[in-house]
C-alpha cells in the first residue's frame, strides 16, 4: 500500500459532500465513518466562493481526523463538478529495431503515458482503460508484458478532466494532504454498482446528480461513452418551487418526503399534503397526486434525453441495436431515491432497470454498513474505496515483480562467478 491501511473517499456533489473512512481488519474491511455535508462554495461546476468550500471541506476533514490519522491514510476525491470527458487514444513505439526484445512493464508504462500527453496540458487524466495492444501490427492481445516483440501499439479508453471548465481540482490540490488521487464520481459510481459481466457485455450507468445527470456506457470491459445533460434534481425543485409558490427548501423537503415519479394513484389523489408558502408562515395544500405530476414531468424529460443518447449508441452497434445493452440501464445518484422512479424508467426505456448500490455488485464485502452500501448516493464514495484498494494491490504486485526480478539477477550472476 502507498501507506497505512485506512482508506478515505470524499465525493464532492454540487448539492452536498459525502466521505467514508474505511479501514482493513483482520476480520475483513469495515466503516469507521461516513457523512454527508451540504456543499457550499459551488456553483455551475466551478468554485465560486472558496472561503465557503474551505469551511465545509475543513470540517470534514476535522471530522476524519477525529477517527483516523488522515496523514496516514490513502485518500481519493471524487467530483461531477466540471467538465469530463472520454477519449479513445492509440500510440506505438519501436520496442527494437533489430532481433525482438521481450517488453517489459517500463516500456508498457512508457506507451501509456506518452498516449496520455497527447490529450494536452489542459486535460487531467484520471482513468486509463487499455482497450487493446498490438504486437508487430498483427497480434492482438491484453497483456503484452513478457512478450517478444519490434512493435508495439496501444489503444486506450481514457476519462480525463478539462482543467479549463473549473478550478476545483487546483482548489483541492491547495487545501487537501498533498498525496491524495482525482476521479470522476460518474466513473467512481459505476465501478462501485456494476459486475464484471455487465461492464463486459454491456450496461448504460445513469447518475441522477444535482445539477447535472452523467451517463457512462461500458462495454468489452471499458467505458465507451460518457455524456453529461444540463438537467438533474435541482430543476426538479425549482419546478416544485414555481408551481406551488414555495421556497427550493420546503420544495425539496416535499420531493424528499412526499415526491413520487408517477402519479394517477387513487391514494395519492386522496392523500393531502401540508407545506409552508414562500413567505415561510403561510400554510398551504396539495394532495400527493398534484406533486407527482410536476415530479413526473420533468423526470420524464430528463429520462427520454438519456434514452436518445441511449439509442444513439446502441444504433452504431450492430450487436445491440435490436434490443439494447443486455445490461439494460443502472440508476445511481440522489435522483435514484425518488420513490417509483423505477416503474417510471421502464416505462421510458422500454428495457431492463435497476437502482445500482455496491450490495449489489461482487466487491469486497464491508461491515455493519448496509444503509450505505444500499445507498445509491454513496456509489461514488465505495467506488473511490474499490479504487483505492486496486491501486495498491497494483502496486504491491508490482513491488513483488520487482523483488523477483532482482532475485534472479542476482542468481544469475552467482552462477557466472561459479564458473
Amino acid at each position: 500500500m502507498r501507506k497505512g491501511e485506512t482508506y478515505i473517499a470524499i465525493d464532492i456533489g454540487s448539492h452536498s459532500i459525502k466521505s467514508l473512512v474505511v479501514s482493513k481488519t483482520a476480520e475483513g474491511y469495515e466503516l469507521l465513518e461516513r457523512s454527508e455535508l451540504r456543499t457550499r462554495g459551488i456553483d455551475g461546476g466551478d468554485v465560486k466562493d472558496a472561503i465557503s468550500l474551505r469551511e465545509v471541506l475543513n470540517q470534514v476533514m476535522e471530522q476524519m481526523s477525529e477517527t483516523v490519522n488522515v496523514g496516514r491514510s490513502n485518500i481519493v476525491v471524487s467530483s461531477s463538478c466540471g467538465k469530463f470527458i472520454l477519449q479513445e487514444l492509440k500510440k506505438d513505439l519501436t520496442v527494437s529495431e533489430g532481433e525482438r526484445k521481450p517488453v517489459d512493464e517500463a516500456t508498457v508504462e512508457n506507451l501509456k503515458q506518452s498516449a496520455v500527453d497527447s490529450l494536452g496540458s489542459n486535460c487531467q487524466a484520471l482513468h486509463i482503460y487499455p482497450k487493446k495492444y498490438t504486437i508487430d501490427r498483427t497480434k492482438a492481445v491484453f497483456n503484452p508484458i513478457g512478450m517478444p516483440a519490434n512493435h508495439l501499439e496501444v489503444e486506450l479508453a481514457v476519462v480525463a478532466f478539462d482543467r479549463s471548465t473549473s478550478s476545483l481540482l487546483e482548489f483541492l490540490q491547495d487545501v487537501l494532504p498533498e498525496d491524495f488521487d482525482f476521479a470522476s464520481s460518474t466513473v467512481l459510481g459505476a465501478e462501485s454498482v456494476l459486475t464484471d459481466t455487465e461492464k463486459e457485455n454491456g450496461v448504460c450507468v445513469v447518475e441522477l446528480g444535482y445539477s447535472s445527470t452523467a451517463v457512462v456506457i461500458y462495454s468489452m470491459g471499458v467505458p465507451v461513452r460518457l455524456e453529461t445533460i444540463p438537467l438533474g434534481m435541482k430543476h426538479v425543485i425549482k419546478d416544485i418551487s414555481i408551481v406551488f409558490s414555495t421556497s427550493l427548501e420546503e420544495a425539496e423537503r416535499l420531493l424528499v418526503t412526499h415526491g413520487s415519479a408517477v402519479y394517477g394513484e387513487s391514494s395519492y389523489v386522496q392523500q393531502s399534503i401540508d407545506f409552508k408558502g414562500l413567505d415561510g408562515r403561510s400554510a398551504k395544500s396539495i394532495t400527493k397526486d398534484d406533486l407527482a405530476k410536476v415530479i413526473h414531468a420533468r423526470l420524464r424529460e430528463i429520462l427520454n434525453k438519456v434514452k436518445r443518447f441511449y439509442r444513439e449508441f446502441c444504433s452504431t452497434m450492430p450487436e445491440f441495436s435490436p434490443r439494447g445493452l443486455p445490461g439494460g440501464i443502472v440508476l445511481i445518484g440522489g435522483g435514484a431515491k425518488v420513490l417509483r422512479l423505477l416503474d417510471l424508467a421502464l416505462d421510458v426505456f422500454k428495457s431492463p432497470v435497476r437502482v445500482g448500490t455496491y450490495n449489489t455488485s461482487a466487491n469486497v464485502p464491508i461491515k455493519d454498513s448496509d444503509d450505505v452500501l444500499d445507498d445509491p448516493v454513496y456509489a461514488p464514495a465505495l467506488g473511490g474505496f474499490i479504487s483505492l484498494l486496486e491501486s495498491g494491490s497494483k502496486m504491491e504486485q508490482r513491488i513483488q515483480r520487482e523483488s523477483n526480478e532482482g532475485f534472479f539477477k542476482r542468481l544469475v550472476e552467482l552462477f557466472k562467478n561459479l564458473w
